[in-house]
């Protein structure tokens, strides 16, 4: 395998040699491992890797770093790599729900004469909202609550500081009080605990509210209570408000009536473990002569892990509970004004437990949630204890199965009770429980439910008293039917999940002109014209085309369509975005699809004004184009996504609306852009304001990236709908094996070894032509199996797709050695060098079957040519980057065709200035034959002008065709897609041919 190349930080080939920061000597260890984990597995990496492996060495305690062995940071780097991407896929396919991994890593410290093990665990979760806290505190907090015995090694918490805003991922390590390391049945028990606590430890917090006090309130609460003391004996009455709760502390108000004792009591001396604030004694009234006062005063009690839950938040009834232990140990009985029902819950709750005590030892927070989310409030006091248990087990039952249904009922009933539990996928359901639950359930005599939102799924658990088998029955239909017509409506839905293991270069139509944006963009936008599903170009934003006689002035009239925020697509909106496309200082590499315009390429060259292009906004709905010569393929090229409309305001106010989404990101195709995210994906809605909106069946479309490996694995998981092409190279393991079927358009790529001709060696034209005479095509593709390319690839002789080359013979030589080293030694005694002096090196997207074809070219110019190569493959921006700006030697790269004319390949070498020029050649012959073709309104002398310009590419050789490849994707079963055989229609989901069965 092939190492993948790595410039985040410019680290050398040669350990050691100097980084831009100060590291731990460990890191060096660590890299050299990493770089044999990279060249094992290159297809599971990208560059990012790195970045984490440097940026944990950055931020990590050097304490941290001295007493652990390097591959356990190692392992941990990967680990937080590996679920950094897991969860960033995850949240992409369901936004709304929280995603947590744990990851357990058992190790060592090291000390100098002695170790002490210590269980590792790394944590990642994407958050909710930007008040949710996750830090040291929430962990101890999780560990001393359910886990006495464990605590937290110091030092050891590291908090990874990943680009992506909602994702948190912590590390820490914990050990047990005694020193003695964890046998297997307590790992068994925390890897299947932990995970929950950890989930539950998650804060939320609440910004605070500025309140004083309401002091009326206070006073009526006063009054009220005095008037409850009738005789100089009753009990004190007291009523206890939370006043408000800190980190560190919680305050209880209390408002305290009695009959005033003879000897002043100081309620300071006999209050214990907390803190007292009087801030009043107030005379009420009297009563038989005797003086009743009330005191006011509020209860500081410690904030203590005994009364706050998993996630921090306070336990409201256990700190009540014991403030009212604290006033009880004081003043002796009283009555709890307001405390009444809260008793009846504590006490019901009490029971409830007593009753599951195994249960409610390990999970009693679960307990505790079931119990306090029954409606209504009143039987969180009165219902039966026995019921209650009986409800819950029921519930853990239903949880417990295993279901891939949108919903199951489970009904269970005895001489009394019915009980009832429904489970559901999706939150969503609550509205169709809950309006059955208003409009049925009252009719029912005596009921209690709860609706609960859990890991697992959304629950609604019941129990009905004496109520009528026919009513109860009703009630059940009713609520199947609800259940029933949300599932319907929930599976009507539209969802197509694509993964992108090809990264988007932009969501800039201006810019994102390669393959993979332009399938991205062509969802976003819309254009003058685009391809019907069979391939034929027909009117989009255009309602009519007008052609002049000499075949060169385009009039376009527009239909009335809008943008997604509502204002009206113009004319000017396309004039606007073509002319800041050939603005000389607009960076694009996609320029020269415009030159058929009037002075389009004058003006990109800073040689005319861009006012004497030919485009031209008549008014608001016309947009008039005039062309240099007739253009047989210009409304074809017109449908690419280079020639949609821009908002020019917002482009002019906001220019860095590529970058947003949902009305931030202006666009007037089928689908609108709500999730921008290039690391976490991008979720495409249908765009209502479409003026074809009634021909899109696809609801939804998520596009999450993943490395190919992943890829399978979803969608063996039925988590993703596609893998393969356009939006990812085809592997070996994509083949399905019964979960879904390969869609397969033949020749639709056609791969290219191209040389740099501005740069030696391969700016001699004998050294080009003798690279590409040495190279066997049939060869080159014969080791490769059937599962990299399931349809067989046919050896190109041509840089034109095949439809171009029928019935012709090759352009491009075959394979002669001889020849090839004839060439080479001339090459070389002109050059005044020897092969030792040749240095070669091979650039390629380091995905799909490109790194086998890589591997046999160097084999062939090793064994034929007797010539070193070296391989050198990127990441798919990088890559692209250096081809397009010339930062190679020979490079690897696919091309095909977005135009139905040789003309849109062969323009490719025009102009060596162009950046889809790779090879940066140029000839003065070739630009001739493309000039007198231009012109020519024969189609047979036209095509004889073609075939002669391609000859001298053939003897020129700035590139060499060598394998036409098929596309290639793996779809689920149940979906179905129209197609056609051509690449631009092949995956023509734009308009929504996609639809499940």
């Amino acid at each position: 395998m092939i190492e993948l190349q790595l410039d985040s930080y410019m680290l050398s080939e040669a350990i050691g040699q100097s980084v831009p920061i100060s590291l731990h000597s460990s890191f060096y260890i660590a890299y050299k491992k990493l770089r044999r984990w990279i060249r094992r597995f290159p297809l599971s990496f990208d560059d990012s890797v790195i970045n984490d492996l440097v940026l944990f060495y950055s931020l990590a305690k050097k304490k941290h770093l001295d007493h652990r062995d390097p591959n356990h940071l190692l392992r941990l780097v990967l680990s937080i790599y590996y679920m950094q991407k897991k969860i960033l896929s995850l949240s992409t396919l369901a936004s709304h729900t929280r995603h947590l991994v744990v990851r357990w890593l058992p190790t060592n410290l090291l000390f100098p004469f002695s170790s002490k093990p210590v269980a590792g665990c790394v944590i990642g979760f994407n958050t909710m909202d930007r008040c949710e806290l996750f830090d040291e505190e929430n962990v101890i907090v999780a560990l001393q609550k359910h886990f006495p015995e464990l605590q937290l090694v110091k030092e050891s918490y590291y908090r990874h500081h990943s680009q992506h805003e909602t994702l948190k991922m912590f590390y820490f390590e914990i050990e047990k009080k005694n020193g003695f390391p964890f046998d297997f049945a307590e790992s068994k028990m925390m890897k299947l605990n932990l995970e929950e606590k950890l989930r539950n430890s998650i804060q939320r917090l609440v910004p605070s509210v500025f309140m004083k006090l309401n002091q009326e309130e206070v006073y009526k609460n006063v009054l009220i209570l005095s008037e409850e003391i009738s005789s100089e004996d009753d009990i004190p009455q007291v009523c206890i408000t939370l006043d408000r709760h800190s980190g560190k502390e919680i305050v209880f108000y209390v408002s305290l009536v009695q009959v005033a004792l003879p000897n002043r009591f100081s309620f300071k001396e006999g209050l214990f473990g907390c803190s007292f604030v009087l801030e009043r004694i107030l005379p009420v009234r009297h009563l038989n002569g005797c003086p009743i006062e009330a005191h006011l005063f509020r209860l500081c009690i410690p904030c203590e892990p005994s009364l706050l839950r998993s996630d921090g938040s306070l336990d409201f009834y256990a700190a009540r509970h014991k403030v009212v232990s604290i006033l009880t140990s004081a003043i002796g009985e009283f009555r709890d004004y307001n405390g009444g029902l809260l008793i009846k819950q504590q006490e019901l709750l009490y029971s409830f437990k007593e009753l599951l005590p195994e249960i409610a030892l390990i999970d009693s927070e679960l307990m505790e949630t079931f119990f306090h989310a029954l409606v209504p409030l009143e039987k969180q006091a009165l219902l039966d204890p026995k019921v209650l248990s009986n409800l819950f087990m029921f519930f853990r039952e239903h949880r417990a199965e295993k279901t891939q249904e949108p919903f199951s009922i489970r009904v269970r009933k005895d001489q009394k009770h019915f009980l009832l539990s429904v489970r559901a996928g999706d939150a969503s359901v609550t509205g169709a429980i809950s309006s059955v639950l208003s409009d049925d359930l009252p009719h029912l005599k005596d009921w209690a439910y709860n609706i609960l939102d859990l890991t697992g799924g959304t629950f609604l658990n019941c129990v009905i008293s004496h109520g009528s088998e026919e009513r109860i029955e009703v009630f059940l239909r009713a609520l199947e039917d609800s259940l029933c017509k949300w599932a319907e409506q929930r599976k009507s839905q539209q969802h197509l999940r694509i993964a992108l293991s090809h990264p988007v270069l932009s969501l800039d139509p201006r810019v994102g002109g390669e393959s993979v944006s332009s399938d991205v963009l062509r969802l976003l936008f819309e254009g003058l014209t685009r391809f019907d599903g069979e391939g034929h170009v027909e009117n989009a934003v255009a309602e009519s085309i007008e052609v002049s006689a000499d075949l060169r002035r385009y009039t376009f009239r527009l239909r009335s369509c809008s943008w997604n925020d509502g204002s009206p697509v113009s004319a000017y909106d396309f004039a606007y975005a073509w002319k800041k496309i050939l603005s000389p200082d607009f960076k694009t590499s996609f320029a020269i699809l415009f030159y058929p315009i009037k002075n389009a390429r004058a003006a990109k060259e800073g040689q005319v004004c861009l006012d004497q292009v030919g485009i031209h906004a008549l008014n608001d709905r016309t947009l008039q184009v005039d062309l240099t010569l007739p253009t047989p393929y210009f409304l074809q090229i017109t449908a690419h996504p280079m020639f949609s409309p821009v908002h020019r305001l917002i482009d002019q106010e906001c220019p860095q609306w590529p970058y947003q989404s949902e009305k931030y990101y202006p666009c007037n195709g089928p689908f609108q852009l709500k999730l921008n995210q290039p690391h976490q994906g991008y979720q495409l809605v249908k765009n209502p304001l479409y003026w074809d909106v009634s021909q899109i069946r696809l609801d939804q479309i998520m596009l999450i990236p993943m490395d190919p490996f992943q890829a399978s694995q979803a969608f063996m998981r039925k988590e993703i709908d596609w893998v393969g092409n356009p939006f990812g190279g085809w592997h070996s393991f994509y083949v399905p094996k019964g979960e879904g079927r390969i869609l397969t358009s033949q020749n639709d790529w056609v791969s290219w070894l191209v040389f740099n001709t501005g740069i030696a060696p391969f700016n001699h034209p004998k050294i080009r032509r003798a690279l590409a005479l040495g190279i066997n095509k049939d060869d080159l593709i014969a080791g490769l199996t059937p599962a990299d390319a399931p349809i067989s690839l046919t050896p190109a002789y041509s840089v034109l797709l095949p439809r171009y080359c029928e019935n012709r013979p090759p352009v491009f030589p075959f394979c002669d050695t001889e020849k090839a080293l004839q060439l080479l030694e001339e090459g070389l005694n002109e050059m005044g060098c020897t092969k030792k002096d040749l240095s070669i090196q091979l650039l390629f997207h380091h995905v799909g079957i490109q790194e086998t074809i890589a591997i046999a070219l160097k084999k062939q110019f090793k064994e034929k040519l007797g010539l070193e190569c070296q391989l050198t493959p990127y990441s798919w921006n990088t890559f692209f980057q250096k081809m397009t700006e010339g930062k190679f030697q020979i490079g690897l790269l696919y091309w095909t065709t977005f135009v139905d004319d040789p003309m849109y390949t062969l323009n490719a070498f025009r102009f060596s200035k162009e950046g889809v020029n790779f090879s940066k050649w140029e000839h003065q012959e070739f630009q001739s034959c493309l000039d007198l073709s231009e012109k020519e309104t024969s189609p047979f002398q036209r095509s004889m002008h073609l075939m002669k310009a391609e000859t001298i590419l053939s003897q020129e050789v700035p590139v060499t065709p060598l394998f036409y490849r098929p596309s290639h994707a793996v779809i689920r079963e149940d979906f179905y897609i129209q197609t056609h055989q051509t690449s631009r229609g092949f995956f023509n989901i734009a308009r929504g041919f996609y639809t499940r069965r």
